[in-house]
C-alpha cells in the first residue's frame, strides 16, 4: 500500500530506539522516540501505515495511503457517486462474527495467552517500572531538529512561516533535553505530538487529514515518564509505554514510585466499548474511554464495576484518585478470554469506525486498529505497522508468487493471530471464504483511475474487512495488494506454538 504523505526520511525513526521507534513513512508511520520495549526494530526508520516523523515519540500508525490495488478490472462509470462502497464491503459481512467461528480450537492455548499477557503487562507499564528512559535522548533531539528543518505547509494551505519555525525550536529546548525523569500518568485521553505545537503541519498545501507532527494517541490514564518540559512550560516530552512525543502539561500527572506500584498492583479492567462515559459515584459525568483503556479495579458489583480515575491536582500537578463506575456491559476484567465471542465483541466495536491518521480525533490508523483489538487480549503490539509486522518471528513472502503467497496463507495463517505486513500497512487475516483470504483493515483509500486516464483516489476511511484485492472493479493502479505483501506474522509462534 502506498503510504500518502510521510515524513520521509528522517535520520531518526521513531520507531528506532531513540524516540522510541518511529518516522512516519507514507504508509509506514514512523514515530518520534518509540518505545524500545514495543517491538522497535534494528531498522532507525520502521513502518506504519502512515505514521508520523521520528519524533520523540511512540511509534504512530503510518498514514498510509493504500493504492490496494488489483489486476486492473473494466474503466468504473465517469462518475461515482460519493457514497459508493467497494464490492468487497458490499458482498462481504461486515460482522465479524461471521467470521470468528473460523477461529481454530487452540488457536491461542490458555499457557500461551498467560505468556503473552506477562509480557504485555511488562512493557505497558514500563515507563513506570524503568527507571531510565526507553529510547536514547539523542536520537530524539536529532529527530526533532530535522522535522525542524523541512518544508511543510499549514492548515490555511500556505508554507509554515521560517519565524514559527525559529520559535518551535527554541519552545523545544532541545539543549536540556532530557531536563526531568519523573513518572506521570495521562488525566484524559489526549495527543502526541511530534513537535510541541497543536497546529497541523502538512507535506502539502492539501495534505489533510495527514498532519505529520502528529505521534499518535495516548489513552485516558496510560503510565507515562516526563522526560523534558517545553520552555514557556505548556509542553512535556514523555514516553508511553509505545511511542515518545509532546503532550499538553495541562493534561498530564505526577506520580511517585508507591503510588505507581499501588496502581500496577491492581487488577485491571479493560473497556470493550467505543466512547464509553465514565461517572463518578454521584452519576456525574466525568470522562470518556475508548477500546483498549485500561483502569485499576476497586471492586464489582451486579451491575458493574468501581474504578479508579487519575486526576491532575492543580497548582503542584501532582496525581489525585477519583473513584468512578463503568457498566459490566462496556468493560470487563483484564485481559479477555480469547474466544470467538469475545473476539465478535470487540471486532464489531471497532469495525466501520473512521480512519485516523496517528490517531487524530480519536480514531485510528491501519497499526493503532490492530493495537487497540489485541490491547484488549492482553497481547502486545508495537505502535506501527513496521514494528508490527517485523516485532517477532516472521514467515517471509518476498520473491513469491500471488498463488504462493495465498497457499502460504490459507495453509500456515492462523485466523485472527496472523498479521499480514506490506510496507506502510498491516492487516490481520481473520479466515477465508472459498479460498479467498480475507482481511481485517483500517484503509484509507484505492487509488484507480477515471475515464480519462487520470488518477484519482477513492476514499475507504474506515475499518473493514476485504479481500486482498478491494477496488479490483474500479480499475485499480498498482497490481494486486497481495503482490505487495513481503511477509506474516503468526503471533502464537512466540509461544514455539505448532502450525
Amino acid at each position: 500500500m502506498r503510504l500518502l504523505l510521510l515524513l520521509l526520511s528522517v535520520t531518526a525513526c521513531a520507531c528506532s530506539p531513540a524516540l522510541h521507534p518511529a518516522l512516519p513513512d507514507p504508509g509506514e508511520r514512523i514515530p518520534v522516540g518509540s518505545s524500545v520495549n514495543g517491538s522497535a526494530s534494528a531498522n532507525p526508520c520502521p513502518n506504519r501505515c502512515l505514521e508520523p516523523l521520528p519524533v520523540p515519540a511512540a511509534p504512530v500508525e503510518e498514514s498510509v495511503e493504500m493504492e490496494v490495488a488489483s489486476v486492473p478490472a473494466k474503466p468504473p462509470a465517469a462518475v461515482l457517486p460519493a457514497e459508493y462502497e467497494l464490492d468487497d464491503i458490499r458482498s462481504l459481512p461486515q460482522d465479524m462474527g461471521a467470521y470468528s467461528s473460523s477461529l481454530a480450537t487452540g488457536g491461542l492455548t490458555p499457557a500461551c495467552q498467560a505468556s503473552m499477557a506477562a509480557e504485555f503487562r511488562s512493557r505497558y507499564f514500563s515507563p513506570w517500572s524503568n527507571a531510565t528512559p526507553l529510547a536514547d535522548p539523542a536520537t530524539m533531539v536529532n529527530a526533532m531538529g530535522k522535522q525542524l528543518g523541512q518544508k511543510w505547509y499549514g492548515e490555511n494551505r500556505l508554507k509554515v512561516p521560517d519565524a514559527t519555525l525559529k520559535a518551535l525550536r527554541e519552545n523545544c529546548d532541545l539543549g536540556r533535553l532530557p531536563s526531568l525523569n519523573r513518572r506521570a500518568i495521562s488525566t484524559v485521553a489526549t495527543n502526541m505530538r511530534i513537535l510541541p505545537t497543536a497546529r497541523p503541519f502538512f507535506k502539502q498545501p492539501d495534505g489533510f487529514p495527514f498532519d505529520m507532527l502528529q505521534q499518535s494517541g495516548v489513552k485516558l490514564n496510560e503510565p507515562l515518564r516526563v522526560l523534558h518540559v517545553s520552555r514557556n512550560g505548556v509542553w512535556l516530552f514523555v514516553e508511553s509505554p509505545a511511542a515518545s512525543g509532546w503532550v499538553e502539561a495541562r493534561e498530564v500527572a505526577y506520580l511517585d514510585e508507591a503510588m505507581a506500584l499501588k496502581r500496577m498492583g491492581r487488577e485491571q479492567l479493560v473497556i470493550v466499548g467505543e466512547s464509553v462515559p465514565l461517572r463518578d459515584t454521584t452519576g456525574s459525568f466525568v470522562r470518556i474511554a475508548k477500546v483498549g483503556t485500561i483502569l485499576p479495579l476497586e471492586r464489582e458489583d451486579d451491575d458493574g464495576y468501581e474504578i479508579t480515575l487519575a486526576a491532575r491536582t492543580e497548582p503542584s500537578g501532582v496525581m489525585q484518585e477519583l473513584r468512578a463506575r463503568v457498566l459490566k456491559s462496556v468493560a470487563a476484567r483484564h485481559p479477555l478470554p480469547f474466544t470467538g465471542e469475545r473476539i465478535s465483541t470487540i471486532g464489531n466495536q471497532l469495525l466501520g469506525t473512521p480512519y485516523g491518521w496517528g490517531e487524530l480525533y480519536d480514531d485510528r490508523d491501519c497499526s493503532a486498529l490492530l493495537r487497540d483489538f489485541f490491547l484488549t487480549f492482553g497481547i502486545w503490539l508495537g505502535r506501527g505497522s513496521y514494528d508490527q509486522g517485523n516485532g517477532g518471528a516472521t514467515l517471509s513472502l518476498a520473491g513469491k508468487s500471488i498463488e504462493e503467497k495465498t497457499r502460504i496463507l490459507l495453509k500456515s495463517g492462523v485466523p485472527f493471530l496472523t498479521l499480514v505486513y506490506m510496507k506502510g500497512h498491516i492487516m490481520l487475516y481473520v479466515g477465508n471464504r472459498e479460498g479467498t483470504p480475507l482481511v481485517f483493515q483500517d484503509l484509507w483509500g484505492v487509488t484507480v483511475r477515471d475515464r480519462e486516464g487520470k488518477e484519482k483516489k477513492q476514499i475507504v476511511g474506515k475499518a473493514v474487512i476485504t479481500t486482498l484485492t478491494p477496488g479490483r472493479e474500479l480499475g485499480l493502479v498498482s497490481g494486486p495488494l497481495l503482490a505487495k505483501v513481503s511477509r506474516i506474522r503468526i503471533l502464537t509462534d512466540s509461544c514455539g506454538s505448532p502450525r
